[in-house]
């Protein structure tokens, strides 16, 4: 690739000179752009870095090689998987998983706000996904908008009417606002979906200490 480059730039410097100067300057030109390259090409293969050129195509295939490994995945710089997968998505909007380790590695690293509006990118894409509308719903939560993660929960809720975890903050969520009724309510409807499990009963008595 390097070599194609260095090619091409010496070929349209040479018809430049060529078509630009009189004969007399002609030669006088040549030897002083080959004075000036070729010891330019020499120390830049010699010490500089030839990988400037394919650098985003080994960064592209590195980072993919390590997300295939879910191991992998915690050797990458946040910063640098966050900078890949922006550009990636940009480009690939329909990339659920892509979404996902997005809006994770910002939650993990504590960019809030670039999490927020991935989220939001994301649920443009796959509005109805239950892991995006769940963990969006979290970070509302944990960042103190209530209302907005009330509202991302009761839609979970209603495209996935067994997600546990969504109707459990729910009612955490009403508690907190003081809304007794309504979060009792949504305790009766929890019980009914685990009618048979007597267990997971006991323990969310336990957890709002209900009788």
């Amino acid at each position: 690739m390097i070599y194609l480059i260095l090619l091409i730039t010496i070929i349209i410097t040479l018809c430049s000179i060529y078509l630009n100067t009189s004969k007399k300057k002609k030669s006088k030109n040549f030897y002083i752009f080959f004075l000036i390259s070729i010891p330019t090409i020499l120390i830049y293969m010699t010490k500089g870095n030839i990988q400037t050129f394919t650098y985003e195509q080994e960064l592209n295939r590195y980072i993919e090689s390590l997300t295939s490994n879910p191991d992998g995945i915690e050797e990458i710089d946040p910063q640098l998987m966050i900078s890949f997968l922006e550009k990636k998505l940009k480009k690939e909007p329909r990339d659920i998983n892509g979404w996902l380790i997005l809006t994770r590695t910002c939650v993990i690293s504590g960019y809030y706000q670039k999490a927020d509006m991935h989220y939001k990118s994301a649920l443009k894409n796959f509005p109805e996904n239950e892991n995006l509308l769940l963990e969006y719903s979290i970070l509302k939560k944990n960042t103190k908008q209530t209302k907005s993660a009330l509202n991302y929960l009761i839609k979970l809720k209603n495209f996935y009417p067994n997600n546990l975890k969504a109707r459990e903050l729910i009612i955490d969520i009403l508690f907190e606002n003081s809304r007794e009724k309504i979060a009792l309510k949504e305790i009766k409807e929890l019980f009914n979906i685990r009618k048979n499990d007597s267990e997971y009963i006991k323990k969310i008595k336990e957890r709002y200490n209900l009788k």
